[in-house]
């Protein structure tokens, strides 16, 4: 663009700019970009040399940011798991993509909590001495052929939960005809107080016990959904599933040479060759760009300002990955979707970068694939926080995510509190744990994190961004550029660390 041209440009915004800035801008060889993004964003009616000059910086670093260079390995790197055919198998009863039915009325709530409960009512009726609904609990007892106390179980959601003045927990169990007031002593058993204290609103769960004289229904024990024992499901072939998440491309704090090290590692550069060599399928759960407008002050820690510059840089560094590798998508918080869960895969505006790559799979949040006869979960991660503040044994979770990952296994639900974290109220509730995985893997903390819990394996995987500012402030403890690594045949994990 000449002078003339610029200002003509400017002039039709009712835009003027400063002499020095002109002539500084005319010169650029990026001068047409500049223009135009200082057309959408001038900072007040004159454009001066320093608003050119920042405009310029933020070019520059969106530019650099799209240059993705991967080592590639020598031709003496012969991958074992190339010569496995793949198997990836994604349940789309357990995605909401394309069947979203929320219209945002009352109905709606309705729906989803009556389908919630009768989900996890009908696991606890499945056990020995099954429950009946708590608002069926006199009718039940009155129609008893004996006089004298009668021992029941009830399952219900929780309303509410409080510690009366005199010490003793009093929980309020609800299902759609009725409530049921429920007591645990302040003199029970320790066992029976702590988990107690455990129990968290919204959540379905089982009480047994005894109906006092007095209306309330004396708690012995508590019983959640939880998932059933198993031996952890094994594969013959021996490969592995890498997993990461929350890359946050586009971030400043993104740290690129880090990803771009483990992109090499995948093609055989450098050590670890055969671990490497046996990686089959990388999981991704959620968070792979920055997003826009997240967080308060964010603008200012982005080096790409456009969230479709961050996905076609995402999809850069997903071209550079060996194509033997299948590649399994899901969506986080950050991510170019809805805010509230279940989130349905990312659209196509976004993907479209990937059309054509058949070895990469998006999926919503929450998903189940099967990988290689492995069930593996995939879920953002987004009711840790949540959890691990209503349940005070977890308040050192920050170090440790997989805690809250045995919590949700135990209640088969992924986001039990409703209105801590947006959900949105489909007929369905996708978040509601059916089949038990052998696999559940979770981002969102930035933290990693392991445990068995009843043959499951849960991971969560941590980040590839680096301390922000914001997190400093939240208390927050990264641990990036630590791989997971999870070995189908043996059960085991590695874990690289590429920092």
């Amino acid at each position: 663009m000449d002078r003339e041209e610029v200002i003509s440009v400017l002039r039709e915004r009712k835009l003027l700019i400063t002499p020095d800035a002109l002539s500084h801008v005319v010169e650029h060889t990026n001068c047409r970009e500049i223009i135009g993004k200082a057309v959408e964003a001038p900072g007040g009616l004159f454009i001066t040399k320093k608003r050119i000059e920042e405009i310029a910086e933020e070019i520059f670093e969106a530019q650099k940011a799209m240059q993705v260079s991967v080592v590639k390995g020598t031709t003496a790197f012969q991958p074992f798991a190339k010569e496995i055919v793949g198997s990836v198998k994604m349940d789309e009863e357990s995605d909401v993509s394309g069947k979203s039915d929320c219209t945002g009325k009352v109905e709606d709530f309705v729906e989803y909590f009556r389908d919630r409960f009768e989900r996890e009512a009908s696991l606890m009726r499945q056990r020995p001495n099954p429950p009946i609904k708590c608002s069926a609990l006199k009718g039940s007892l009155q129609k008893a052929a004996t006089p004298g106390r009668k021992d029941a179980a009830i399952v219900g959601i929780v309303l509410d939960k409080r510690v009366t003045k005199n010490g003793h927990t009093l929980i309020e169990l609800e299902d759609e005809e009725g409530t049921q007031p429920c007591l645990v002593p302040k003199d029970a058993e320790a066992a029976l107080r702590e988990m107690a204290a455990d129990i968290v609103l919204d959540e379905v769960i089982t009480l047994s016990g005894y109906l006092s004289n007095g209306g309330l229904f004396i708690v012995k024990e508590i019983i959640w959904p939880d998932i059933p024992f198993k031996q952890k499901r094994k594969t013959q072939d021996d490969v592995a599933i890498a997993m990461v998440s929350d890359l946050q491309i586009g971030s400043r704090y993104f740290l690129r040479e880090q990803f771009t090290k483990f992109l090499s590692f995948l093609s055989g550069e450098g050590e670890g060759r055969e671990i490497a060599g046996k990686v089959k399928y990388l999981a991704i759960a959620g968070d792979v760009v920055d997003g826009i407008g997240v967080y308060p002050t964010q603008e200012k820690e982005l080096v790409a300002k456009d969230v479709y510059t961050q996905y076609e840089i995402f999809s850069e560094f997903v071209k550079n990955i060996p194509e033997y590798i299948e590649i399994i998508v899901i969506p986080g918080n950050h991510d170019a979707v809805r805010i509230a869960q279940p989130r349905p895969r990312l659209p196509r505006e976004f993907t479209r970068y990937l059309d054509g790559y058949s070895n990469v799979h998006f999926a919503g949040d929450p998903s189940i694939a099967e990988l290689h006869g492995l069930r593996t979960m995939l879920f953002h991660g987004d009711s840790y926080y949540s959890m691990a503040s209503a349940i005070p044994r977890l308040r050192d979770s920050t170090t440790h995510p997989e805690k809250v990952g045995v919590e949700l296994l135990r209640r088969r639900h992924l986001s039990p509190l409703y209105g801590e974290n947006p959900i949105v109220p489909e007929h369905k509730d996708y978040l509601f744990i059916n089949e038990v995985p052998d696999i559940m893997h979770f981002g969102h903390v930035h933290h990693n994190g392991y445990a068995t819990y009843r043959g499951t394996t849960i991971i969560n995987s941590g980040t590839w961004q680096d301390t922000t500012d914001y997190q400093l402030k939240q208390g927050h403890l990264p641990t990036p550029c630590q791989l997971p690594i999870y070995h189908c045949k043996t059960g085991e994990i590695s874990v690289l660390n590429f920092k």
